[in-house]
């Protein structure tokens, strides 16, 4: 059979050329593809609730009132038709959020090389240990801010892929940390973006959504000195505002990410009741419960509240998407029982999650996303009114404050994808509130609403600017190693093994794990037990007034191979605080160490005993 092209180029002939209808049949069943296509592929102008129409049905009424056409697709999450304003403003937030990286690149000093990170930097060191283990081909992960034994038993999808990407390029651990900061950046904004006409009708709403969601944030900025930890969430948190989220960390990118398509898919799965739906679903939260576990919570309690209203609402319990929810909930059981597994089995590991993060004050939420509560109560009531089918948001809204109370260890951690639900819920109030006071102080009205929730983020940027700028530790170590400390690393590197211990002060033993690879008797406050005595106890073997016999039981104990110390260690004075300061030991005199190697003021001293 011809196809399409081939019955044309038989039309080339000039013989042929006044056969218009021969044109016009040729021509025709490639227009009707196109068109096809065009129409499976553009997005709803009103993904509201379920499809009225059938896939690709062409509806002959245009949203304006005349005659024209309006395309409504099936709704999904695949990006088709991007318009370029949604991906220039989700450009344009993740590089607001790389600012500070790329200060730190561009004033870094000549005798150090920025490590690559800036905020939690203690955290990202984590991270970086997982993907560096994963690049020397490793699956398994363990623990290497340790040396309590433990079985390399923990396993991440996401840092698989990360690890993998850094095996096959050859890029570094914080290379490919950036590289999926930004891209997991970007692809959040979208997906929010392709997730949310599913309650926003109007085209404003559709517009404002990506830059209310990435750039919005609470009135913590009014009390710009509070302290961390204890003040408003969005001047310290980074899971409780998107736009810190993508400033941080890759890891809660992806886990939103999964967040939204499981709600989706369990929102399609109530529309259409079909197995294929609740199986996409339980992928989503399979995925989930491995690579961000906590969220696992979040999207139980949630759509198990949001069963119950509708059942409430109806006064009918609607057994069939029971059924299907716990199916999907089946097919996430493997990622729980894992990780229940690693809890009940693995001392390290139930230790790292019995590490207390609590929530604070209860007003300290409220401050951390302030003006966006009030709208998002507002387009709450707006969306009911209207029966947009946003129930969903409104439960998520409402449990998700109360989840971080939730009588666990982590519990702030819990507050991730918050923010979701409220920036959608508040742009439907502020479009309302636009179109209630007109076009001409309507745009008025957007911009100053939307600025009045950007200062703590601006705020949180600039404060770690600063810190860059004045060569302090963020937050509680620098961003940059010296070129003495890097040239040390590189000879641990080439010749250790990741399982020598290392000894070195805090703010170079957190980077051993994530640069050399090896382990570390010490290095975070959570991955490391007893971090604080550990911490005590260096600074007794580095105190010169300690006895030698302490020490050298010190080294035993710690299983030490190497230490990272002065390489002139005589006459060195070590300032603990502000009041205290301890003379170093001269461990180049020291019968119970060996200078392996030298570069400048840094020594790697071998342990003999």
């Amino acid at each position: 059979m011809m196809n399409d092209f081939t019955r044309i180029s038989r039309l080339w002939h000039p013989s042929c050329f006044d056969k218009l209808s021969m044109a016009q049949d040729a021509i025709r069943p490639m227009a009707r593809r196109v068109t096809r296509r065009a129409i499976y592929a553009a997005r709803p102008p009103d993904a509201d609730g379920p499809a009225r129409h059938a896939p690709g049905h062409i509806c002959r009424t245009s949203p304006c009132g005349g005659a024209g056409f309006e395309i409504r697709p099936h709704h999904g999450l695949l990006l088709t038709r991007l318009p370029y304003p949604i991906l220039f403003w989700a450009l344009v937030i993740v590089l607001a959020a790389s600012l500070p990286y790329i200060v730190a690149a561009a004033v870094q000093p000549e005798h150090a090389r920025f490590s690559g990170y800036v905020v939690n930097i203690d955290d990202d060191c984590v991270y970086s240990s997982w993907i560096l283990q994963i690049a020397d081909g490793n699956w398994m992960i363990r623990n290497q801010f340790t040396t309590e034994p433990q079985r390399a038993l923990q396993f991440n999808v996401f840092f698989l892929a990360l690890g993998l990407t850094a095996r096959l390029f050859h890029l570094s651990p914080a290379a490919v940390f950036h590289l999926a900061r930004i891209l997991l950046g970007i692809a959040l904004l979208l997906v929010v973006w392709k997730f949310s006409p599913r309650f926003l009708k109007d085209r404003l709403e559709r517009l404002l959504i990506v830059p209310v969601v990435g750039l919005s944030s609470g009135i913590g900025w009014m009390l710009p000195d509070m302290p961390g930890f204890t003040g408003p969430v969005d001047l310290w948190q980074p899971e409780a505002i998107t736009f810190l989220s993508i400033y941080a960390n890759p890891l809660f990118l992806a886990g939103l990410i999964l967040m939204i398509a499981s709600i989706h898919f369990l929102l399609r799965m109530k529309e259409t009741g079909s197995w294929r739906d609740a199986s996409l679903a339980g992928l989503m939260l399979l995925l989930l419960g491995n690579v961000h576990t906590y969220d696992m919570v979040t999207v139980g309690v949630v759509w198990a509240a949001y069963l119950a209203a509708k059942t409430v609402r109806t006064r009918r319990v609607p057994w069939r998407i029971v059924g299907l929810s716990a199916a999907a909930a089946a097919m996430a059981l493997p990622s729980v029982g894992y990780q229940l597994y690693l809890y009940s089995y693995e001392p390290v590991f139930r230790e790292r999650v019995e590490t207390q993060a609590l929530s604070p004050a209860f007003w300290a939420y409220l401050m951390g996303y302030g003006l966006l509560l009030i709208g998002a109560a507002m387009g709450a009531l707006i969306a009911v009114r209207e029966k947009r089918g946003a129930m969903i948001l409104a439960v998520w809204f409402i449990a998700g404050l109360m989840i971080p109370y939730a009588p666990v260890a982590q519990q702030r951690k819990l507050v991730m994808g918050l923010h979701l639900p409220v920036a959608i819920l508040a742009t439907i109030a502020l479009v309302a509130l636009v179109r209630r006071i007109g076009p001409r102080w309507g745009g008025i009205a957007t911009i100053l609403l939307i600025a009045a929730t950007i200062p703590s983020n601006l705020i949180f940027i600039a404060r770690d600017i600063d810190f860059i700028g004045k060569s302090r530790q963020v937050p509680f170590c620098s961003v940059y190693i010296p070129n003495t400390k890097l040239e040390a690393f590189r000879w641990l590197r080439d010749n250790t093994e990741p399982d020598d211990t290392v000894l070195a002060f805090p703010d170079v033993a957190r980077f051993v794990p994530a640069v050399v690879g090896n382990r570390v008797y010490y290095g975070h406050w959570s991955e490391t037990p007893d971090y604080g005595d550990r911490i005590r106890e260096w600074m007794m073997f580095v105190d010169v007034s300690t006895p030698d016999e302490w020490k050298r039981e010190y080294l035993r104990r710690t299983g030490a191979r190497y230490i990272i110390y002065f390489s002139r260690p005589k006459g060195v004075v070590i300032q603990i605080d502000e009041l205290t300061s301890i003379s170093a030991t001269d461990l180049r005199s020291a019968p119970y160490a060996k200078v392996e190697f030298e570069a400048g003021d840094t020594a790697v001293y071998s342990v003999r005993l």
